[in-house]
């Protein structure tokens, strides 16, 4: 029982260390990226592959972001 407990500790640990690194501070800013993934994955699957369509996600998440960011200062 006691190793289970040992191996719990540090894998919640070991994941928080992970969400703490990707999300930080801007939670909005890793969901966006993970949709600008998955939009990308979506179009090459698909063969309707169009850089400009990516490039335009990733403009509007910066812009998002940077307004957001910004405006609480």
């Amino acid at each position: 029982m006691k190793i289970l407990k040992t191996i719990w500790k540090y894998t919640k640990s070991f994941l928080l260390f992970w969400q703490d690194f990707l999300v930080g501070d801007s939670p909005e800013l890793a969901v966006g990226v993970l949709i600008i993934l998955g939009t990308a994955y979506l179009l090459r699957k698909s063969g309707d592959w169009d850089v400009a369509a990516v490039v335009a996600l990733a403009l509007i998440l910066m812009i998002i972001t940077v307004w957001r960011k910004t405006r609480e200062h």
